[in-house]
């Protein structure tokens, strides 16, 4: 710092410019910035830095979903920055998401000092619990001030950590800036002796091994995979493993990352739970790893089968809507694979119960083969011409389902959705910071999600990354085609309030961006009652192929 009487605006440069330097010795490599006066010091501050991707979006709700693709991505987090006002709102409905999927991120959004606030002043909103419970750690440490500088380092450190703590997820700073906002940095405060943060791993504990192994010994029991549930191909082998060695099939969908091709993973749960086989592939035990599977079939019939039900998530986030818990583990899947692998020997379910398993699936998958086209031919196929470590971005309607449902393994390319609040906000955006992350990334989404998230379309041309979108266009909400208000309304209501079939001509929207229609937007035509229908015709194929197998 200067050593006389520094200006108030040259320490607020140096307070933000310790700030960054802190973030980036503790790993930050992306920023997303949306323009504004109140951030300026930070602004100027993350841009300075040579070690930072600097992302700049106009509108702070894409941003937002921005920050949360690289954090998805990455599984580091993002900084994303705004200005004062309703800027810092613009965020909320990324923060959230991040929160529900456990993904890290900092939010610094900018404010008037103390003297502006609750007087009128423009632009001005208080930013206390803006966010509620969705943050890990809100923090609003003042204007600020020289004699703070011992602890800004510090401030930065407890922010950043706090996004990849137990659980990961958003953190809000708060920073207040009085004018003027143009200053100069000085010496920065010295570093941070930062010692290792070892990853906390919580191991299967040998009370609750045995206590496993008595509830599954012998008995008829299914793994249940969604979301959250592998890291990398080392704990996906190894889950898949135990499976294997132990008799359990693996009804799994992509955002898992176990939805590979081995004779345990079953992905055609929806259509074979339509059939009167339901009752024949009743489980004793659930395993339950991750989130919730998309399917609604799927979950009422585990929420209805009266089987003892054990809950495994790395963060304790155990889904359990209408049912509870027999066990409930706060523990990596990985960890609950390596403390069986030694006990279940002794302990494997029927062999009938297997090969009941893998030979309906082995059918069902045949016949959707043999069936499969439109929508979810469309997901089927993106997922195919992923390249190898790429990622597929779908939305939380009908793609993901489609998907889930359908859709054929695929090892080594990571899917991802916004599924933690199941909104279809943001979709294009969280594909957008995937695809900056650095991954090739094609993002499926239908036309109202689109829609609803132009604007991550804003300066798309400019920015260099590999990235595909697909539209499906069936002019309207095509997932409610499939909801009991289909057939309970009449043909114009259901249109009005649900179908909202919307008149905006896409290949327009597209080219309004500098992008074009074929190479960087691929627009699919579809129609809902058609689509419906399909997946009507797909189910029943299915139906007929394992009532032929007696």
């Amino acid at each position: 710092m200067p050593a006389d009487d520094p200006r108030p605006e040259d320490i607020a440069a140096t307070y933000c410019a310790t700030l960054v330097d802190q973030w980036i010795a503790e790993g930050l490599r992306h920023a997303v910035i949306s323009p504004g006066s109140r951030s300026t010091p930070m602004a100027l501050a993350l841009a300075a830095r040579p070690e930072l991707a600097i992302h700049v979006q106009l509108d702070e709700r894409s941003a937002g979903f921005m920050a949360l693709g690289i954090g998805s991505a990455t599984g580091a987090p993002a900084v994303v920055l705004t200005t004062s006002g309703t800027a810092a709102v613009e965020l909320h409905p990324a923060v959230v998401e991040a929160d529900h999927q456990c993904v890290p991120m900092l939010a610094v959004t900018a404010n008037r000092p103390p003297e502006l606030q609750g007087v009128g002043a423009p632009q001005t909103i208080d930013q206390r619990d803006l966010y509620g419970r969705a943050v890990r750690w809100f923090c609003e440490p003042g204007p600020p001030a020289a004699e703070g500088g011992a602890w800004w380092r510090q401030l930065a450190a407890d922010a950043l950590g706090r996004t990849v703590g137990e659980p990961p997820g958003p953190v809000q700073l708060d920073l207040a800036f009085r004018e003027p906002l143009l200053g100069r940095s000085g010496e920065l405060p010295p570093p941070m002796d930062r010692p290792d943060r070892p990853a906390m791993r919580f191991g299967l504990l040998d009370e609750q091994a045995a206590r496993l192994r008595q509830l599954v010994a012998g008995r008829r029991v299914l793994v249940v995979a969604g979301a959250r549930t592998v890291h990398d191909a080392d704990e996906a082998d190894a889950v898949l493993g135990l499976a294997e060695a132990a008799g359990w099939p693996v009804c799994c969908d992509h955002l898992s990352g176990l939805r590979r091709d081995h004779p345990n993973v079953v992905g055609s749960f929806d259509a074979l739970l339509r059939t009167p086989l339901a009752e024949e592939l009743r489980p004793e035990v659930v395993v339950r790893l991750g989130g919730l599977l998309a399917s609604r079939v799927l979950n009422d019939w585990l929420a209805a089968s009266g089987s003892a039900q054990v809950g495994v998530d790395r963060w304790g986030r155990c889904p359990h809507p209408g049912f509870g818990w027999h066990e409930e583990l706060r523990l990596e899947p990985g960890a609950l694979a390596e403390g069986l692998a030694g006990v279940i020997a002794g302990a494997e379910a029927p062999a009938t119960w297997t090969e009941r398993w893998q030979e309906v699936e082995a059918a069902a998958r045949t016949a959707i083969a043999a069936a499969i086209e439109g929508e979810p031919a469309v997901l089927d196929a993106e997922l195919a011409a992923v390249p190898a470590g790429g990622a597929l971005v779908v939305a939380s309607s009908m793609p993901v389902r489609d998907l889930e449902w359908y859709g054929r393994p695929r090892a080594d390319v990571t899917v991802l959705a916004n599924r933690g609040a199941n909104g279809i906000d943001g979709v294009v955006s969280t594909a957008v910071g995937v695809a900056l992350a650095g991954r090739p990334t094609t993002c499926v989404v239908g036309d109202l999600a689109f829609l609803h998230d132009s604007n991550a379309l804003l300066a798309l041309r400019d920015r260099d990354v590999a990235l595909r979108i697909v539209v499906i266009d069936n002019r309207g909400g095509g997932i409610f085609s499939f909801l009991p208000q289909a057939a309970a309304l009449s043909g114009e209501r259901f249109e009005q309030l649900f179908g909202t079939p919307q008149p905006v001509d896409l290949a327009v929207l597209v080219a309004a961006h500098g992008l074009e229609v074929g190479r960087d937007v691929v627009i699919v035509e579809s129609d809902r009652d058609a689509n419906r229908d399909l997946h009507r015709r797909l189910n029943d194929a299915v139906a007929a192929a394992v009532r032929n197998l007696g």
